[in-house]
């Protein structure tokens, strides 16, 4: 294993380990297997310590407390989720001919759950998440990007005579620095700057605002309607935990974790009880392992899953 190969899987062990120690559920073996765990090397006490350090900066340290949900209605019945199901279908279907015209568009895409990296010709590097496509619009005086759908991350090889732009439905992203990632969220786009600033408009505008910038370790949403909205601090190592196949959160609502899964699986996840909605999750969940993200939560939380057919799961209480 090479040397950063270990310092990854170090990362990811670790930060299992504090989600474990902070989730209020550990046991008193578990507290020995995480001392002993972290005490086999200093690679693994530094690997905790930032991982420590991590769970701190996504929010104030307290246990996670699972809320027991209200008395709630009765099961769904069978042809409820049959509705849920064809409704579902039918969603996926629309959804999947207007995501097969961006692939026939796109120079370079994605399926979803799958990531790739492509290098460009000028020596820039774009990492695609899931369910992504974009075009490629090149010349000696431009290089531009043009985001179909999905979520990508940038990093800028330099030219001061080629300025490079990403653009979506509602933004222009333009690089003035070295790395930053754009997610194209249908209604409004966001923009995380990881190196550096970027600058920003709407499409239909000529020219840049030299006073509308998002600087590095800032996120913020842009849209037609409302331009640039709130600039605000984000936590990078959480954020661009994607890039490594996880989802990292800390105590956020289900309907949320749920939404952000089902970016990554085909099919649905629907969540059938409202009280189960809000229940509050912390967890570092495997983005290539469906199995094992629901039973994590099968686990911590308490709702059951019902799989009605491959592209339909249910959420419900216990």
């Amino acid at each position: 294993m090479s040397s950063l190969s270990q310092i990854t899987t170090l990362s990811d062990q670790a930060i299992e380990w504090v989600i474990l120690l902070h989730s209020g559920i550990a046991t008193e073996a578990d507290e020995q297997q995480a001392y002993q765990w972290k005490n086999r090397s200093p690679s693994h006490q530094a690997a905790y310590q930032e991982a420590e350090q991590l769970w701190q900066d996504m929010g104030a340290a307290f246990p996670v407390h699972i809320t027991t949900p209200a008395p709630q209605k009765p099961k769904i019945l069978p042809r409820v989720a049959l509705g849920l199901a064809v409704t579902v279908l039918i969603s996926a279907f629309i959804t999947q001919f207007s995501t097969l015209s961006d692939l026939w568009l796109s120079d370079y895409y994605t399926a979803v759950g799958e990531q790739k990296t492509i290098t460009l010709s000028d020596g820039s590097q774009v990492m695609l998440n899931t369910d992504t496509a974009l075009v490629i619009e090149w010349n000696t005086n431009r290089r531009h990007i043009k985001l179909l759908h999905g979520q990508a991350q940038f990093t800028v090889a330099a030219n001061v005579n080629s300025p490079f732009e990403v653009e979506t439905d509602d933004a222009v992203v333009k690089a003035l620095g070295t790395v930053f990632e754009v997610l194209d969220e249908k209604q409004d786009t966001r923009v995380t700057v990881i190196e550096h600033a970027v600058g920003i408009k709407a499409p239909q505008d000529a020219d840049y605002n030299q006073n509308v910038r998002i600087e590095e370790g800032q996120q913020a949403r842009y849209s037609r309607n409302k331009g640039l909205e709130t600039v605000e601090a984000v936590n990078l190592k959480q954020h661009t935990a994607w890039q490594r196949g996880k989802l990292l959160v800390k105590n956020q609502a289900l309907v949320d974790v749920i939404a952000d899964l089902n970016r990554y699986y085909s099919g649905k996840i629907i969540i059938t009880d409202d009280a189960l909605a809000q229940l509050r999750v912390s967890g570092a969940f495997p983005l290539n392992d469906y199995d094992t993200v629901m039973a994590m939560l099968g686990e911590s939380l308490p709702l059951k899953t019902a799989h009605i057919t491959p592209w339909l799961t249910l959420v419900h209480s216990q």
